[in-house]
C-alpha cells in the first residue's frame, strides 16, 4: 500500500477509538485488530522492548513495510486515574509527533492511535502506531561509555543536535524526556538522520521560558567538548549562559535522583 496523504481521521468503530491516517485501509485496521489486539497472533511480529511498555515490530504485509506498535501499560492506579480526565500517552505521542514533522524534525512516522476506554472512561488498552525505523544505533549506546571506540560520532553529531533541539523550542516543543537514548541514529556515514522518540511527555507551548528550555536540555549527558559544541550551534550567541544553566540543573537534577533512590531503597520500593 502506497501511502501519500498525511492528514488523519477520528471515529470509532466497536468501541474502539481510533486516530488514523486517511490513506490507510479499513481492510488493514480490521485485521490488526482482529489479529494483534483480539488475538495477540499477529504473524511477523517480534517484541523489541517489554518492561514499562511493550513494542514489537511487525512486518505488515498489508502496508508492504515495517511498523512499530507501543502498547502503553496500565497497570498503574495513578496512570488509571488520571488519564480517565487528560488525553493518553498514545493521544499525546501522537500530537508531538505531527508538531515535530510540522517544524521540519524527524520522528517515526506516525499512522494511529487506538484505544479503547471503559464505563467510567478508564483505558482499557492503548497502542500508538508508528513507520519502524531501520536505525544505524541509538545515541545512548554510545553516549553511555565515554570511552567507546567509536565515541567521535557523538561529537560529529552535536552541531546538528545542536541545531534541531534549537528548532524544536523555536516550535515552543519541550520533549521533557529528551536524553541520549530517544534520539535514533540513521545513515551516519552518508547524511545523518536524527528521529526523535518516546514522545509521550512531550508537551507544546504558547511560548518557552528559559526554564523550561534548560529543564529540557539537562538530561542531555555528553562530555565538556561536546556539550560547548552542542550549545554553540544551540544558541550562537549566548551559549557559555546555557552551558552554566544546564550544569547547574544537571547538578540538582542529579542529588534529586540520589535522594529520590535512597529513598526507595529505605521502603523497598522498586522502580516501575
Amino acid at each position: 500500500m502506497n501511502l501519500k496523504n498525511t492528514s488523519f481521521i477520528s471515529y470509532q468503530k466497536d468501541g474502539i477509538n481510533i486516530v488514523i491516517r486517511s490513506d490507510i485501509s479499513e481492510r488493514w485496521l480490521d485485521n490488526f485488530i482482529n489479529q494483534f489486539i483480539n488475538m495477540n497472533s499477529l504473524d511477523q511480529a517480534e517484541v523489541l522492548y517489554d518492561k514499562r511498555n511493550t513494542i514489537t515490530k511487525i512486518d505488515d504485509q498489508i502496508l508492504g513495510k515495517e511498523i512499530a506498535v507501543k502498547e502503553f501499560h496500565l497497570e498503574k492506579t495513578y496512570d488509571q486515574l488520571r488519564f480517565r480526565l487528560l488525553p493518553s500517552k498514545a493521544e499525546r505521542s501522537l500530537k508531538i509527533a505531527r508538531a515535530l514533522k510540522e517544524a521540519g524534525l524527524k520522528t517515526p512516522e506516525p499512522l494511529a492511535v487506538i484505544e479503547k476506554r471503559g464505563k467510567t472512561n478508564e483505558l482499557i488498552f492503548s497502542y500508538y502506531l508508528t513507520d519502524y525505523v531501520d536505525y544505524d544505533f541509538n545515541m545512548l549506546d554510545i553516549a553511555k561509555d565515554f570511552e567507546h571506540p567509536e565515541r567521535y560520532k557523538i561529537k560529529e553529531l552535536m552541531p546538528q543536535l545542536g541545531k534541531e533541539v534549537k528548532r524544536m523550542h523555536q516550535a515552543n516543543i519541550v520533549h521533557n524526556d529528551l536524553h541520549a537514548g530517544n534520539i535514533l541514529v540513521k545513515d551516519f556515514e552518508t547524511k545523518p538522520k536524527l528521529y526523535y522518540i518516546d514522545l509521550n511527555r512531550g508537551r507544546i507551548k504558547d511560548e518557552l521560558s528559559e526554564k523550561d528550555k534548560i529543564n529540557d536540555l539537562k538530561r542531555l549527558k555528553f562530555t565538556d567538548q561536546e556539550k560547548k559544541i552542542f550549545f554553540k550551534n544551540y544558541a550562537p550567541g549566548n551559549w557559555k549562559y546555557y552551558y552554566q544553566k544546564v550544569s547547574e540543573a544537571r547538578q540538582k537534577r542529579r542529588k534529586f535522583v540520589e535522594t529520590k533512590n535512597k529513598i526507595r531503597k529505605f521502603f523497598g520500593i522498586q522502580k516501575g
